[in-house]
């Protein structure tokens, strides 16, 4: 699990159908101390949690597609969780 900050919204015309109702945001990947660590990347939104601005936490790879409850979905990195506070 990683934590990052939704930064900007992805808007795609074409998307896979088991996309079709899945907002897709750019998220920064972040530390604890809320310093960025990596470059920028697109987190697919399977259960709607997130908005620009909010502090998520995801995960990548196998487990990105885990966090769909339709089975398969060609995703790299989903949001399971909405931060409210590190401490």
């Amino acid at each position: 699990m990683k934590l990052g900050v939704v930064i900007g919204v992805v808007w795609a015309s074409r998307k896979v159908e088991a996309l079709d109702a899945c907002r897709m945001y750019i998220v920064q990947p972040v530390s604890s101390e809320n310093n960025p660590v990596e470059s920028p990347l697109v987190v697919a939104d399977p259960k709607g949690l997130a908005a620009s601005g909010d502090k998520i936490v995801y995960v990548t790879s196998t487990d990105a597609v885990e966090a769909f409850d339709s089975g398969f979905v060609p995703v790299n990195a989903s949001v399971i969780e909405l931060v409210d506070v590190v401490v």
